[in-house]
């Protein structure tokens, strides 16, 4: 009997995953999914790899695909400890040899399958660029500008799969969640927890391709600090695999087939090919990424040492209303929009003189679409590490550009009760750039 495990982290849906599909050379298939309390609870710089919000999705959503295989009347193993021990022992168990699984980016979940010593099979289901469309990480441009250049004006991608639930799955009911898990679950499960599950993901899709047809202002709408249709919001579900980045292109393309294609539809394509970018490069350069100055020799890793105003940048005092407001709301919602993240990254890294690892650890923390490649890769490239030119942003310019009224400010920090834009003044503690004054005097004239 030829037994194989198939490992469904960052693969949480029915639709395009070939992890379902048949595998010829195997009698049964046994299902599973690991969260490793390493990759939440420990810490790196002295900050813990997530917040408990960040935690608890996680946990809920892996729960909530359990039960969707109960309701389909499989069996979906869950385990809660070290990824490469748990898939091991399930291994020894089933006597398998084999393990299929969703090809990771970050360097350190690869390594985990590898230290399995089971043969494995890894599917690509989370890029773009799949099988013969992979490019050659030996060759892959050095700028996105040239990998966009390199595959436009007609980029293809891998199409989405049709594919069924293999009748190869087979599992001892008994051993669907040991009690280990079963103690961690009891501590961590919170059923208020946000579900970023499948259904959730392809809710919002259509919605916000079909029913609000916000794909046709995202371009002009996507810089937005928040609201519900200003962006597409599919991080979420494009970071733990319960959306396919191929469907969503895909509907994208229909959508200009049969309805319009502006500069809005093709920046969301755009965007996305941004996100595939980052995976090929995480995967070139691997765990160099880490390092002071990413890829660039000579590599350091050692620990970054941050000081007071770091901690007050995490907590959303820093006094730059702006800054904090940003801050203050991945806190309480675990998301921050893009421009959001530019904005306090480069105040981080060139206004206060932190190193840019410390910024991307707390982002790893709190933010709920956390992503290993976009998340250190992106940060990376506002400090100008890496292949990057450094990307200073001017916080007060950005502040009236995008919140001009002060809105976002007052709705973040309450205790801001200046009217109008004049609520973006920085406090006394703020050390005033030279380069914001033009800005500054603007602010002054409004009132």
């Amino acid at each position: 009997m030829k037994r194989a495990l198939v490992l469904f982290n960052q693969a949480l849906r029915w639709h395009d995953n070939l992890l379902l599909s048949d595998q010829a050379d195997f009698d049964q298939l046994i299902a599973v999914v690991v969260l490793d309390p390493a990759e939440y609870l420990t810490e790196q710089y002295g900050i813990r790899r997530a917040s408990t919000q960040r935690l608890q999705a996680q946990l809920k959503l892996l729960l909530d695909w359990q039960q969707q295989w109960q309701q389909k009347l499989q069996v979906m193993h869950l385990r809660i400890g070290d990824t490469t021990t748990s898939l091991q022992q399930l291994a020894q168990h089933y006597q398998a040899h084999c393990l299929i699984a969703a090809e990771p980016t970050a360097p350190e979940q690869y390594q985990q399958l590898q230290n399995t010593g089971l043969s494995l099979r890894l599917y690509d289901i989370n890029s773009l660029l799949q099988h013969q469309l992979r490019p050659d990480l030996a060759s892959l441009p050095k700028s996105f500008s040239a990998f966009r250049k390199q595959r436009e004006p007609d980029l293809v991608v891998q199409p989405p799969q049709q594919v069924q639930l293999s009748g190869q799955f087979y599992a001892d009911a008994g051993q669907a969640l040991d009690s280990h898990s079963a103690d961690f679950i009891s501590r961590y499960h919170n059923p208020t927890a946000a579900l970023l599950n499948e259904a959730a993901a392809l809710e919002r899709l259509s919605k916000f391709i079909w029913q609000q047809r916000a794909v046709v202002h995202y371009k002009h709408s996507r810089d937005a600090l928040d609201g519900d249709w200003n962006t597409s919001l599919w991080c979420f579900y494009l970071a733990n695999g319960s959306l396919s980045p191929c469907y969503a292109w895909q509907q994208v393309v229909d959508f200009e087939q049969q309805q319009m294609a502006n500069e809005s539809t093709y920046w969301i394509r755009f965007e996305l090919l941004w996100r595939e970018y980052f995976r090929w490069q995480m995967r070139q350069h691997g765990s160099a990424w880490f390092s002071k100055n990413a890829f660039r020799p000579p590599l350091d890793f050692s620990a970054p040492v941050p000081d007071k105003r770091f901690e007050l940048w995490c907590k959303g005092q820093t006094g730059l209303p702006f800054v904090d407001a940003n801050i203050r709301m991945l806190l309480h919602t675990g998301w921050m929009s893009n421009r959001g993240r530019q904005n306090v990254a480069s105040y981080l890294i060139f206004e206060l003189q932190q190193d840019w690892r410390l910024g991307a650890a707390f982002f790893e923390q709190h933010l709920l679409d956390y992503d290993c490649a976009s998340n250190w890769c992106n940060w990376a490239y506002i400090a100008g590490v890496g292949n990057s030119g450094a990307r200073q942003f001017n916080q007060i310019k950005q502040a009236l550009t995008h919140d001009p009224h002060g809105e976002f400010v007052r709705r973040w920090l309450p205790e801001k009760t200046t009217a109008g834009a004049l609520v973006h003044w920085p406090e006394a503690k703020v050390q005033q750039q030279e380069f914001w004054l033009p800005y500054l005097k603007q602010l002054k004239s409004n009132t």
